[in-house]
């Protein structure tokens, strides 16, 4: 039998021929030709022997035209290679598996598989059959499948969330590019780690709870916070939604959004919210706060012009300074979260303000003494007078919230030390306290809006109002506490270098005052209180007054002085049925010869183009002083 008409499996066999293969030759022969790859034998002087259709195909060239050709001149031959890939198998005994790039543009793969054949007493014969497959489609579909994976991958990696992958037993089996960002940890530390190592205490629960379900093949949602390698905790949104694989949940994949920013720009709109809901509580109550401060203020200047004693002379001059303080208070929370730093500021002794500011607050700390088992000691240690540039009532609460502060940290009483000083150009006021102290944790915090350690009782304005006060003023606050010894705050301010006054600069008031003549006066005011003590004032001073209580009755009043008109209109902004400033339209377009003042809590709502359309000498903001409006008054009045 020729080997030719063997398949290459039969010769490469070491078993004997059985001999019914003999009878199946022209089976073989088909088979050797119906073989969809190229098959190629060769002698023992390594010629081409034989090659079936598909094999001569990639040749491009006719059966009988390349039979007895030297496997050296084949396709086949390896680029820097000594020796064709035959000779090589031939020579060592061994299988050699080469892919080689053929066709008539050389752009085809093509694997080639040469088999060594052997004699059945294993020796190699010499010969060898080759078998030649084009791997085009393959490797197209591979390229495919590999530019799909890197697309996928390029995917994975831009992805907005965090991707990982979980085994069954949680732990982490892949990552994005934007996970290892997130968590700061290379694969290769993270990688084989369980979810639970990186998520806070509070929400492991949560998480092994979710795993559970999605093992059992749902998908689950819940918000985690998790821990990066720094330390820094995060907030995220987390997606867990089971891989399935023949039937099977074999993983878990899991999507983390991060919501730290959310978090805090939704804690940001919640301190706005309550800055919103402050200004809109005082501005609901301060018409009618302002206009009790107005009565307590005015009445109180009412009787320091009647009374000669120097003890209640100096009451009521406490009392109509907190009444000028609270009225600034009122201010400021309305404008906490914007704040004008366009104020006028004028020389302010620090000396005398941390003294007054102790009388203003004795009663609290004094009544706070009564209720505790041990009483409050206070000091004041001030010396020569200490000037800075600002604003007073400002600067008063800061110091009264520094001694409120110490009052409620010494719940078993103790000692409240405070004074001024002066060094070289700083100016100084310091507030210092026994109690009980605070953790550094603490006084970390204290300048922030709405933090209180006080519950309910706090709301966490205070320290951060008077933060804002002092770096307004170029100032700086610094604070010195320790747990079970007590607070010190210390403020610096630029210091101010003051010129002296004269008494007559001091007594400007009085003097214009004297100099004034009786006048006739209207009074617009829906409160009648407050009518009541510019009425007094007015009548004291030895002018003639008229009341009214609505924008109606007052222009009213008006059109009945036709033969003695009024000298001057004092009118509050908000009237029932008609506004100030329609009454000082009236006064413009039918009496401008009559001065007119309007009163108001709220002085930035008067317009500039106000001015022009109506007759407005002054603007005075509630809650006003007495005296003060008297002397606007006069001084028009003079200027007749």
């Amino acid at each position: 039998m020729e080997i030719l008409h063997l398949s290459p499996e039969i010769l490469a066999d070491d078993r004997p021929v059985p001999v019914m293969l003999l009878d199946s030759a022209p089976l073989l022969e088909a088979a050797f030709d119906a073989l969809p790859g190229g098959l190629y034998l060769f002698d023992t002087d390594r010629r081409l022997s034989r090659i079936n259709p598909a094999g001569a195909r990639l040749e491009f060239a006719e059966a009988v035209q390349l039979e007895g050709r030297p496997c050296c001149q084949m396709f086949w031959r390896v680029e820097d290679a000594t020796e064709c890939v035959v000779d090589r198998a031939v020579r060592t005994g061994e299988t050699v598996e080469v892919e080689l790039m053929t066709g008539a543009e050389g752009n085809s793969p093509t694997l080639l598989v040469v088999i060594p054949l052997k004699e059945t007493n294993q020796a190699l014969a010499g010969s060898a059959v080759v078998l030649a497959r084009d791997v085009s489609v393959l490797r197209r579909a591979e390229a495919e499948i590999l530019e799909h994976k890197s697309f996928l991958s390029s995917l994975a990696d831009l992805a907005p969330d965090e991707i990982y992958t979980l085994d069954t037993a949680g732990r982490f089996t892949w990552m994005n590019a934007r996970a290892r960002a997130a968590s700061d940890l290379m694969p290769t530390g993270f990688l084989g780690r369980h979810i639970a190592d990186i998520v806070a205490a509070e929400s492991r629960e949560g998480v092994t709870a979710n795993l559970a379900r999605t093992f059992a093949g749902e998908d689950t949602q819940c918000e985690v916070q998790v821990i990066r390698a720094d330390a820094t905790v995060r907030y995220v949104e987390a997606y867990i939604s089971p891989l399935w694989k023949d039937g099977n949940v074999n993983g878990a994949l899991v999507f983390l959004r991060d919501l730290t920013e959310r978090k805090r720009a939704q804690e940001r709109m919640a301190q706005s919210d309550k800055l919103r809901a402050v200004g809109e509580l005082a501005a609901g109550v301060a018409h009618n706060l302002n206009n009790a401060l107005t009565v307590i203020q005015g009445r109180a200047q009412l009787l320091m012009m009647r009374s000669e004693d120097e003890a209640t002379i100096k009451s009521l001059e406490v009392i109509t300074r907190a009444v000028a303080d609270g009225s600034q208070t009122l201010r400021r929370i309305l404008d906490f979260a914007r704040r004008d730093t366009a104020q006028d500021f004028a020389p302010v002794d620090l000396a005398e303000l941390v003294s007054s500011s102790v009388e203003i607050a004795r009663p609290k700390w004094q009544n706070r003494s009564a209720t505790r088992t041990g009483s409050i000691n206070v000091t004041v240690e001030n010396q020569n007078p200490v000037y800075v540039l600002g604003e007073s009532a400002e600067l008063r609460e800061v110091v009264l919230n520094m001694i409120f502060n110490a009052v409620d940290a010494m719940p078993d009483g103790g000692t409240i030390e405070t004074g001024s000083r002066c060094e070289l150009d700083t100016a100084c006021f310091w507030v210092a306290d026994t109690g009980c102290g605070m953790p550094p944790d603490v006084v970390e915090r204290i300048f922030e809006p709405f933090y209180t350690t006080k519950g309910e009782r706090g709301t966490g304005l205070g320290l951060a109002a008077s933060h804002g006060i002092i770096a307004r003023h170029g100032g700086r606050i610094m604070v010195v506490s320790e747990q079970g010894f007590g607070t010190r705050f210390e403020v610096r301010l630029p210091l101010y270098e003051k010129s002296g006054q004269s008494k007559q600069q001091q007594n400007a008031a009085s003097t214009s005052l004297a100099s004034a003549k009786p006048a006739r006066v209207l009074i617009v005011e829906d409160e009648e209180r407050v009518r009541a003590v510019l009425r007094d004032t007015f009548e004291t001073a030895g002018h003639t007054v008229t009341e009214a209580a609505t924008g109606s009755q007052a222009i009213a009043r008006l059109e009945e002085a036709k033969e003695e008109k009024f000298d001057l209109v004092i009118s509050d902004l908000g009237l029932p049925e008609i506004s100030g400033l329609h009454v000082a339209r009236w006064v413009k377009d039918h009496s401008p010869e009559t001065h007119f003042i309007l009163a108001t809590g709220w002085p930035d709502m008067v317009m500039p183009e106000d001015y022009e359309r109506c007759r407005l000498d002054a603007v005075i903001k509630k809650p006003f002083d007495v005296t003060d409006v008297l002397e606007q008054a006069m001084q028009l009045l003079i200027k007749e």
